[in-house]
This record gives structure tokens, sequence and C-alpha cells, in this order.
């Protein structure tokens, strides 16, 4: 029986290559999309490329009200899902408001309400950045991320407060505080939500729409990076092309 698995930001860059490459795998592959119609074309035009399996799937993971609306037609559809990639992301030029929603929230968010429809031996594989390294961070914050005692709320919270700008000094700007916040929440999730295996990996700096065109990896390396977290039998850790990085 064919395994499932949601892939937000499926539409378009690293997103659309880690979905082509679980179809061409055999996965049953959830195109998740903000917009409804860009899910639906990359997924019928990655059925003809592939042959596989796919489908696209409307969710703003920056909107608890998008979340659970596709939570509930994947209920509704009686799928389990045997993966999550939370690969939608925003990079610079966005709010840190906006920044942090979708992309240490919205892999949050996206990874809650799905956990009912998940399998015991699902995988989640959180998409990271180098910029997220706890050596870009000051020494307070650094100590406070790897702090192997910090719980869920009280990473939330720490977040909200930086964005509140009650303890907005982390040495780097937003997306540096939410892909560092990020791999956090991958360790802390990965003792909540076991046996389900929690990992982050790093794509590196791809030539994307997003990473520009003078980014020295291309996109199926990108995708390759990403796509060992969907199988890999560790859990709470950080990789970049298969091998473990420090967060």
């Amino acid at each position: 029986m064919a395994k499932t698995v949601l892939v937000t930001g499926g539409n378009r860059g690293i997103g659309q290559q880690v979905c082509r490459g679980l179809a061409t795998q055999g996965w049953d592959v959830l195109v998740g999309s903000r917009d409804k119609q860009k899910g639906t074309r990359t997924a019928t035009r990655l059925r003809e490329e592939t042959g596989g399996r796919l489908r696209g799937v409307e969710i703003d993971v920056a909107s608890d009200t998008s979340v659970a609306a596709a939570a509930q037609k994947l209920r509704d559809g009686a799928l389990k899902l045997d993966a999550i990639v939370n690969n939608a992301g925003i990079f610079r030029g966005a709010t840190a408001t906006d920044t942090l929603e979708t992309n240490f929230f919205g892999p949050l968010r996206v990874t809650l309400a799905m956990r009912p429809l998940m399998t015991d031996t699902a995988t989640v594989t959180n998409v990271t950045s180098g910029l997220g390294e706890l050596s870009n961070l000051d020494a307070k914050h650094a100590a406070l991320l790897s702090s192997p005692s910090i719980t869920r709320d009280a990473l939330v919270e720490h977040i909200r407060a930086f964005l509140a700008g009650r303890d907005p000094d982390w040495g780097t700007d937003a997306y540096g505080v939410s892909k560092a916040a990020l791999n956090a929440l991958t360790r802390v999730l990965a003792t909540e939500l076991a046996p389900i295996k929690v990992n982050s990996t790093c794509p590196g700096w791809v030539r994307t729409d997003m990473g520009g065109r003078n980014a020295p990896r291309t996109v199926e390396q990108g995708a390759s990076s990403v796509l060992f977290g969907v199988t890999a039998k560790a859990t709470g850790r950080v990789f970049r092309d298969g091998r473990e990085i420090a967060p």
C-alpha cells in the first residue's frame, strides 16, 4: 500500500521538486499550496511527468483556519499521513510577524493539526536554513534554544516576546530567529511526538525564486537534502545532504 505525504509549499521551488521526487518513488503526494489552483496545476503537471499519484491541497500554513480546514478535509477523506514536509517558508522582505508565522508557527500548527492523521511510523521534516545556526545568535539566545529543558510553551513564549519587542535583540534578523527556533522546535517535538520521527533538513542556498540566481546549488540538490528527512531513522536532529550538522 502506497504511503501518503503532505508537502507544504509544494507548488514551486524546492517543495515542487520534493513532490516530484516522492511521486517518482511511489508515494501518494499531497501538494500543499496557499493558492488552490496553483497546487492543482502543479499536481496535474507532475502526474503527467512522473505517472505518479498527486493532488493539490489548499493550505496556508500561517492561518489557523486554513490549516484546520485542510486537516478536516483529509480526515473526511479517511486519509492517513506517513510523512509531512514542512517546506513552506518566507525569506527576507516580509515583516517579522509574517516571517515567524510562516517559518516557525507554520510547521508547529501544521504538525499539531495533522497529528491525529499520522501513523505511528510517520516522519516530520522541517526545512531549515544555515542562517538559523546557533552560531549566528547571541550567546544568551543560543543557550536558550539549545537548552535540553526548554518546553514547547516556553519556546513559543520567547518567540512571542521577540515579536512584541519585549526581547528583540537575538543577534540576527527575523529569518534567522525563525529557523533557529524551528530547529529547537524540532528537538522538542521529537520528544513530544515519539515514536513519530521529527528532524530538520537544510537544503543549502538554492537557485529558486527565494534563493535567487546567484545561489550555488540546484533545486535538485536542495530537494535531495530535504528528502533525506522523509525516511530518516534518527529523530530530533538537523541534517544537510544526509549528514548531521550542528543546529
